[in-house]
């Protein structure tokens, strides 16, 4: 019988946990500074659900499950399709826009490697509702927050707008099958192949030649890469619309976020078929995988059933993130000290061990009773090991309401009262009040 967790998977100690939680906790205050009301889904959905906008590679990767009745379900994968039906079921009569935010875990059967997991977790902010450019760059806008209130250095974004090259093949008469395809490819960058497909398609020459140029437009002056594509673009009046949308939200995007660095580029594909607009990914310099992603998805409620809705979302990879940060050394150390350890003397002090222990936490401080029996010297051996800060002995003093505190780390002790042991305690507690 194995005993450890799947290939891909991991048991996460308090130390892996704390370091998560750090991530996690920045998250969450975004969702309250700018407005985001965090939900829950199932981790298990209908496959045909899951399976259906989410693109060719994560459609492979998807653990699928079958109940006792043959119906079959998957372990999310991502967390869009999730909220897009979630929206549909449960946010008819909200108005708009709305602003939902999550931390899930997520599952794809992916090869594992440094920062990539088989199960993993994300967060999520959607803004759903809006059309505008304005609602884009609160996405792109709250993604640089968190890397700023990470203190990540070297971040760039990348961005594309995926409505170029959708309406370039949609120019042709190719459907939204060849689309995707071609999205697909570019985003795994396979551009010779992509080229391939579009001759075995036999495309017109004139399309071919211009998607061989658009994929290979790219660069940190976003300005010059535009112009470039503008004159690319000359004849398709539809993709030039695309363009200058991913213009107007990089100006605005740069008029609120003056030194952040964009890299712009037109071979850039995010893998998911539900992306109608501009798309983006978030890399730090030197490390070879995004730590966030997102896009518009304008037609994705619509195709679940809802009215038709536009929306606009991000998820910052949290993994991710904590591997990053540490492989960067700019994880904060987490302090795992724990601050009290109630422990009796004897055995005929258990009672008053535990009632002590009761009369500190209901001020809301932490205190954890010693509830094996066992001698002085092993409970503070065990609280030594275990970090505990204080340690408060219940003996013979208590009958005249003394408490022995031990200072764990200056090693020295008093006798004190139970009420100036809960005011030595608050004063060592970060943060209260």
């Amino acid at each position: 019988m194995k005993i450890n967790p799947p290939r891909g998977m991991r048991d996460l100690l308090p130390e892996d946990l704390a370091k998560r939680r750090y991530v996690e906790d920045c998250i969450r205050r975004l969702f309250k500074l700018y407005g985001y009301d965090e939900v829950e889904t199932p981790t298990l959905e209908s496959y045909e659900l899951l399976a259906a906008k989410v693109g060719e590679e994560t459609r492979r990767a998807m653990y699928i499950v079958e109940d006792l009745k043959g119906r079959r379900y998957a372990l999310r994968p991502e967390g869009t399709s999730p909220i897009a039906r979630l929206v549909v079921s449960k946010f008819k009569a909200y108005p708009k826009p709305i602003r939902l935010g999550y931390i899930w875990d997520f599952y794809r059967y992916d090869e594992p490697q440094f920062g990539r997991y088989r199960r993993f977790y994300q967060g999520g902010f959607e803004l759903i509702g809006s059309p505008t450019i304005e609602a884009d760059v609160e996405i792109l806008s709250i993604a640089v927050h968190l890397f700023r209130m990470l203190d990540i250095p070297s971040f760039y974004m990348k961005m594309n707008h995926v409505g170029i090259l959708r309406s370039l093949l949609s120019h042709y008469g190719f459907g939204e099958s060849v689309q995707n395809h071609i999205l697909f490819l570019a985003d795994k960058k396979r551009y010779d192949e992509l080229v391939e497909f579009l001759v075995d398609l036999k495309a017109p020459d004139k399309l071919v030649d211009t998607v061989s140029e658009i994929i290979k437009l790219r660069g940190f002056d976003i300005h010059s890469v535009i112009d470039k594509a503008r004159i690319v673009l000359k004849d398709y009046s539809e993709a030039l619309l695309s363009l200058e949308r991913l213009e107007s939200i990089l100006n605005l995007m740069l008029k609120l976020n003056s030194d952040v660095k964009i890299l712009v580029d037109l071979g850039f594909g995010r893998g998911l078929e539900y992306y109608t607009g501009m798309i983006f990914e978030v890399f730090v310099e030197g490390v070879d995988i995004a730590l966030a992603g997102g896009g518009r998805y304008d037609k994705l409620i619509e195709f679940y059933g809802g009215e038709p809705t536009p929306a606009v979302g991000f998820s910052p990879g949290i993994d991710r993130i904590v591997s990053v940060m540490e492989k960067l050394g700019i994880l904060p150390e987490i302090d795992h000290e724990r601050l009290l350890l109630v422990v009796p003397a004897s055995d005929r002090y258990s009672s008053d061990a535990l009632t002590v222990s009761h009369q500190i936490r209901s001020k809301g401080v932490p205190a954890v009773t010693e509830v094996n029996m066992r001698k002085l010297k092993d409970s503070l051996s065990y609280a030594d090991k275990m970090r505990f800060r204080y340690v408060a002995i219940i003996g013979e003093e208590y009958k005249d309401g003394l408490i022995v505190l031990r200072d764990m780390k200056a090693r020295s002790q008093i006798s004190i009262t139970l009420d100036r042991l809960i005011e030595i305690l608050e004063e060592s507690i970060p943060c209260r009040g």
